[in-house]
């Protein structure tokens, strides 16, 4: 056990700023591992015919792999396989394009080998990325091939010279945030945006597809309807920030089935936020048999969420993380922090091996409506100043998000270092509590590392601020913290320590 001296203590007042690099230009060396060194393609990818009617081959209009820009010759394409509800072909070799904007009824079949890439600039997509569309009906994409990011080519040179590989001595939440953050590559402004961005569209379905090296959100769904995706790969560096696998915001009726998913930033993300662009409660949303790999939240809801979500199952997923350290922020991330009335999730048969925290679920107010625009939230994220503006009135969503009813089931977690956090708030007088849980089934293993001695007065609610299972730093507790909770059911809940620890197993505070 090491004690924190008072100097750490006082560097914990920095617990929150970033310590990285903020200005220069791209930097586009690849570290070892920042791809993870374990990539099952071939469980995942298949070859695939390519058909024979009702086909449109880009390079019969123009298409070359040698061209700077191929979106003309892929556009024309398109437009005339919408026209028969046709094929677009992409095949022989990598495509660099700016934006595509797919038309309904179309089906995109890239090759297994080729590709369409982005070029290195960013110009040219007006943060629409690479495949876009908007109000359309009836796409497929396909084929076995690739959609490619060059994500290194839109971020900044990391804090860190090199990537971490080995657990340090001791278990410490506080310096294990800030390795985090000190390998991220945060955005040049010179960023575009991501892969696949479907917007208020239906009947979307993708099947036998990747997408390489995301710059951004890779793959972004915003008030779509009826989503299938399957036999999908996301494979990106893992320290390209913002780089979430898929994004799913005011998306209802959609199914992620045996998908692997390696990347930065949350692996499987639902969002419901107005300032996202979204409009009303999303539900029916399934997630089975899919492999995540995330530097940050396995599978997640939140945090950008003012309007509600509910009828949510996972099933049947390994989280884990290979090569690096940190490991894996959170597991099973369940959060409400800006209005949204979160509810009926079901979780079950999950396996985990170096996730930090196994399961989070967090209720707060941070109300973030009220200070932002849908271009002062997004500023960040590609290098700009976020400037001041609000989404909706400052009281519209203000205290009226809950987190209810969640039952996960059948967990098996190995090498976890933070407790199960479960937790409410206590704001302005007012207490909210996080309501129904049940865990049961769930069997952790702790890394077998010492902690640091970090004995703490109080907790603060940090019920404003943007909530994270490191948020929380040295907890009391190993198995299990709860605050602000009504209704917890533990059913064959256990959580095994091998290292002496000064730690209780379970902590419950304000609880009923």
């Amino acid at each position: 056990m090491k004690k924190r001296t008072p100097i750490d203590k006082l560097n914990t007042v920095l617990f929150g700023r970033d310590l990285r690099i903020t200005k220069g230009e791209p930097f586009i060396k690849v570290y070892p591992f920042d791809f993870s060194s374990y990539f099952p393609e071939s469980n995942y990818i298949r070859e695939q015919a390519v058909p024979s009617e009702n086909v449109y081959d880009i390079r019969s209009f123009g298409a070359s792999v040698e061209s700077e820009d191929n979106s003309k010759a892929i556009s024309t394409a398109v437009e005339l396989a919408a026209e028969t509800k046709g094929t677009v072909l992409v095949t022989g070799g990598d495509y660099v394009t700016t934006t595509v904007f797919l038309k309904s009824n179309v089906t995109l079949f890239i090759e297994k080998g080729s590709a369409l890439c982005s070029n290195k600039s960013g110009k040219g997509y007006n943060h629409l990325g690479i495949l876009h569309a908007d109000g359309c009906e009836n796409i497929v994409l396909t084929g076995g091939g690739k959609v490619k990011g060059n994500g290194e080519y839109f971020g900044l040179k990391p804090l860190y010279a090199a990537n971490m590989l080995e657990h340090p001595e001791y278990i410490d939440v506080i310096q294990m945030r800030r390795d985090y953050r000190a390998q991220l590559r945060f955005a040049h402004n010179s960023k575009y945006g991501g892969p696949v961005y479907f917007k208020n569209c239906k009947d979307i379905k993708a099947d036998n597809f990747i997408i390489e090296n995301a710059a951004h959100w890779s793959f972004r769904l915003e008030n779509c309807d009826s989503v299938d995706i399957c036999n999908f790969v996301i494979n990106n560096n893992r320290h390209v920030a913002n780089a979430d696998g898929f994004d799913i915001a005011g998306t209802s009726n959609i199914n992620i089935e045996h998908c692997f998913v390696s990347t930065a930033d949350d692996g499987i993300c639902i969002k419901n936020a107005i300032w996202l662009g979204n409009t009303g409660k999303m539900k029916n949303i399934r997630v089975a048999d899919c492999e995540v790999i995330s530097c940050c939240n396995a599978f997640k809801i939140g945090t950008e969420t003012t309007f509600d979500i509910s009828d949510v199952t996972v099933s049947d997923c390994s989280f884990f993380m290979t090569d690096l350290y940190p490991g894996t922020v959170s597991g099973i991330a369940i959060e409400s922090a800006d209005g949204s009335v979160v509810s009926d999730i079901k979780v079950s048969n999950i396996k985990m091996n170096r996730v930090t925290c196994p399961i989070f679920i967090r209720l707060c107010n941070r109300n973030r409506a009220a200070e932002v625009t849908p271009e002062s939230a997004n500023a960040v994220e590609f290098g700009k100043v976020k400037e001041k503006g609000t989404s909706a009135e400052k009281n519209r969503f203000n205290m009226l998000g809950e987190v209810k009813n969640i039952v996960i089931e059948n967990v098996e977690a190995t090498d976890a270092e933070i407790p199960v956090i479960i937790a409410g708030f206590r704001q302005g007088g007012k207490t909210k509590r996080v309501e129904n849980v049940t865990l049961k089934g769930v069997d952790i293993k702790y890394a077998p590392y010492p902690e640091v001695y970090d004995k703490r007065s109080f907790i603060p609610e940090y019920s404003d601020v943007y909530p994270e299972s490191w948020r929380f730093r040295n907890l009391p507790s190993y198995a299990l913290w709860a605050r602000h909770i009504k209704g917890l059911k533990l059913l064959d809940f256990s959580c095994e320590h091998s290292v002496k620890t000064y730690k209780k197993d379970i902590i419950t505070e304000d609880s009923i």
